[in-house]
């Protein structure tokens, strides 16, 4: 849908979740960040619950969750450990519905939301947020899934009010 630039947006831009994996790289004293999923909608929503989907995927892909899966129980034990647990956090968060409210809130007033949750050697950051006008994800890219941008008949903002 077209919109003249002096009126208001036509249709709202959406929202914008991704998904990075930050870590060492073995032996160069570096770290490297890696994209693992984006998702772009229209509805905060659908963001969050993509988001959550995410965590659940990391979780069970670093550490099944005995309680749902079958073999798990069988072969998996549970010990004492003073690292933290990065896939029950990720369930916990996932599972957090009080939490998801609030977050929800804050995304649909304009406000991102970034969580990171530290593995031992890896950590994981989610964030979502409004795309700003114009269009564009705010981190470069294209989606990978979910609507289509918005267009417009205005250039895309430059500095104040984009997601940096």
């Amino acid at each position: 849908m077209i919109r003249p630039c002096d009126g208001p947006p036509a249709e709202p831009p959406g929202y914008w979740a991704e998904v990075v994996a930050r870590g060492p790289v073995c032996g160069t004293g570096e770290s490297a960040r890696h994209v693992l999923g984006t998702f772009r909608t229209l509805s905060p929503v659908l963001a969050l619950r993509w988001l959550r989907g995410q965590a659940r995927r990391i979780a069970d892909r670093i550490d099944p969750d005995p309680a749902r899966s079958e073999w798990a129980g069988r072969v998996v034990r549970a010990t004492a450990r003073s690292e933290p647990d990065c896939p029950a956090e990720l369930r916990r968060w996932a599972g957090d519905a009080a939490g998801e409210r609030a977050a929800r809130e804050r995304v649909k007033g304009g406000r991102p939301l970034s969580v990171t949750f530290a593995d031992l050697d890896c950590a994981y950051t989610l964030t979502v947020g409004p795309v700003p006008p114009g269009g564009t994800a705010p981190r470069g890219g294209a989606p990978r899934t979910g609507a289509p941008p918005s267009r417009t008949a205005c250039p895309p903002p430059t500095g104040e009010g984009a997601w940096a």
